[in-house]
């Protein structure tokens, strides 16, 4: 479904000036009643509820209106686009619904048709909105919410192996990382080529090793233009340093990167996904820091971030106690790739002709 969604997307973008879109909010997990009142601000909207395309007739306008579900887009666009884009709707077989209209009242106002075509049946007199509210009331300039986070000294303490712990079991369990392990229980159970404009999947060589830095995938079935994506993320770093965590997780994408052609260091974007028990004592002070080291690192670098999301209550009470998740950061970078041919692998291929390089690049410091 999200393929076909971009389809009618991009046939949209690729129109150029004459693109029907106006306005677009992904809905994502942020409900109707987000999104749609985010998209018609600040002029306002008249919105039918029962408009919503629903596979189960029996839900009530708060289920629907509240319901959690994503790959759905909110569109803006003039009456006079409908057509083209109900025909872009039908040709990817997306469902699509019109369920209201700028109106300049600067109010989001939800209205239930199947109660008011009841009460006129009935005889009774029509329902009120089921909402009806400002939106400058809660999308306006809103104060601005201020945190305070407490700094945690850090005790570090040196390696401490117990003398019974024998070298093949530590080795056995550091094997079985996520982290470090084959990756193949991931990769050879779903289709890698969906689409078919996949140039570089997870796997590289004769033997299909899971060990791909970088993901490539083509624009078009004709043209050697696409795109490439890596991702870094140096969460075992945080424990002992977030700047250098946040620092290295860009650097690992980068690093991951640079094996596809790309257009350019100045074209990279990336998105930032961050995970962290953020109201805990120490933690958001990490976070924060993390995030200062971040910034100063693309800025020298000329990159960006353009988008991500948040996890920040990585915590519970479990018997008494709390259990918290370590805090991370996720980097994707993505970038145009000009020819998707140009790719590089990690699969040797020279046999015992060849010769393995360790690179220092940061000399032994974070």
């Amino acid at each position: 479904m999200a393929q076909k969604l971009y389809r009618i997307i991009r046939a949209c973008a690729e129109m150029g000036e004459k693109n029907p879109i106006i306005s677009i909010h992904v809905q994502g997990a942020g409900e109707n009643c987000n999104v749609v009142k985010e998209i018609i601000y600040p002029k306002g909207a008249e919105i039918d509820i029962r408009s919503i395309v629903v596979g189960d007739h029996t839900l009530s306008v708060l289920e629907i209106w509240g319901a959690e579900y994503q790959e759905q887009d909110v569109l803006l666009v003039k009456p006079d686009s409908r057509r083209l884009l109900e025909s872009f709707c039908e040709r990817e077989r997306v469902s699509m619904a019109v369920f209201g209209e700028i109106d300049g009242s600067g109010k989001i106002v939800l209205t239930d048709s199947a109660a008011v075509e009841q009460a006129k049946l009935t005889g009774l007199p029509s329902p009120p909105p089921v909402v009806d509210l400002e939106l400058e009331k809660v999308l306006g300039d809103m104060p601005q919410k201020t945190f305070e986070f407490n700094r945690v000294p850090r005790l570090g303490k040196p390696l401490d192996i117990a003398p019974e712990v024998m070298v093949m079991d530590v080795l056995k369990r550091f094997l079985k990382l996520p982290s470090v392990c084959s990756k193949r229980f991931l990769t050879t159970k779903v289709d890698r080529c969906v689409t078919g404009l996949v140039a570089q999947q997870q796997t590289v060589g004769p033997l299909q090793l899971p060990l791909a830095d970088v993901a490539v995938i083509a624009q078009t079935y004709t043209d050697l233009t696409g795109g490439a994506c890596a991702i870094g993320e140096q969460p075992i770093k945080g424990l002992l340093n977030p700047k250098a965590m946040g620092r290295l997780a860009v650097g690992e994408a980068l690093t991951n990167l640079v094996w596809a052609k790309v257009s350019s260091l100045a074209d990279v974007k990336a998105s930032g996904n961050w995970m962290y028990a953020a109201k805990l004592d120490g933690e958001g002070a990490d976070m924060y820091d993390a995030g200062v080291a971040l910034a100063d690192c693309m800025i020298e670098l000329g990159i960006a971030i353009d988008g991500g999301k948040d996890s920040l209550s990585m915590a519970a009470q479990c018997d008494g106690e709390v259990v918290k998740a370590p805090g991370n950061l996720v980097i994707s970078a993505y970038v145009a790739c000009p020819d998707i041919t140009l790719t590089v692998t990690p699969d040797l291929k020279l046999g015992d002709d060849g010769v393995l390089l360790h690179i220092d690049l940061v000399k032994g410091k974070l």
